[in-house]
């Protein structure tokens, strides 16, 4: 699927003459989470302690994608690959799941936590991802979409779209926007480690971008005791 990779190894970013998408990439990224990798899931398992726990999370997602044996499935922007490993036990071995990030360092802390034959970890840039089109049937992106600007965040669902299958799923798990009084002081404590590109997803509407990329038979769902909300659609 890869155009130039190898289990186990990272294959180059993509730069902004990469083959696919618009040709020009945002320009944003932030490399916290490279010096943070190995401190990463001890930090996320601890933060999701207060809102029913990271698994339970992450099986949502999987639960939402309805992943079958065989299937090819890519989860963008995948970190360590603990939703990975939960997607890779559905493909079984004789799918594919493959995860890509921009930071070597969490897909190095991933390859040695996920020992799965199906599995394969790729460094690419999730606006330019290098596989053929209509490569996948299922793909995901969890809590990494509102890292990204306006322009990466079109630009990354379109990439998404364009890999899917005919009739294949985009299942994306995020921040909601906070609507009663717990979920909104626990923004404020989240926000303090987040950029404006989290408020400006919520002001543009992730929704609507999905939409917008051409993403059908949208539907929503709340997660995360408020906290998040997993929108799923359809190529």
């Amino acid at each position: 699927m890869a155009r130039s990779s190898s289990p186990g190894k990272s294959t180059d970013m993509p730069g902004a003459t990469g083959e696919h998408g618009s040709g020009e990439t945002s320009g944003y990224y932030r490399d916290e989470f490279s010096r943070l990798a190995h401190l990463y899931d001890f930090a996320l398992r601890n933060a999701f302690r207060w809102i029913g726990g990271e698994i339970g999370f992450r099986c949502g997602i999987v639960e939402a994608a309805d992943v079958r044996p065989g299937q090819k499935v890519l989860d963008v922007a995948c970190g360590t690959g603990t939703l990975l490993t939960l997607l890779a036990a559905c493909t079984g071995p004789d799918g594919r799941a493959v995860g890509v990030d921009m930071s070597e360092q969490m897909l190095e802390v991933g390859r040695r936590k996920v020992r799965l034959k199906q599995v394969e970890f790729i460094r690419a840039n999730a606006e330019h991802l290098p596989f053929e089109d209509q490569s996948f049937d299922r793909v995901t992106a969890s809590l990494a979409i509102h890292e990204m600007n306006r322009p990466g965040r079109r630009n990354a669902l379109a990439e998404m779209r364009r890999l899917l299958k005919p009739g294949g799923l985009v299942v994306i798990a995020d921040l909601r926007r906070p609507d009663t009084f717990f979920t909104k002081l626990g923004m404020r404590v989240v926000r303090l480690a987040e950029t404006d590109t989290l408020t400006d997803m919520w002001s543009d509407g992730l929704y609507g971008e999905m939409s917008l990329a051409s993403l059908n038979d949208l539907r929503r769902q709340i997660a995360g005791r408020g906290y998040f909300e997993m929108i799923v659609g359809r190529k």
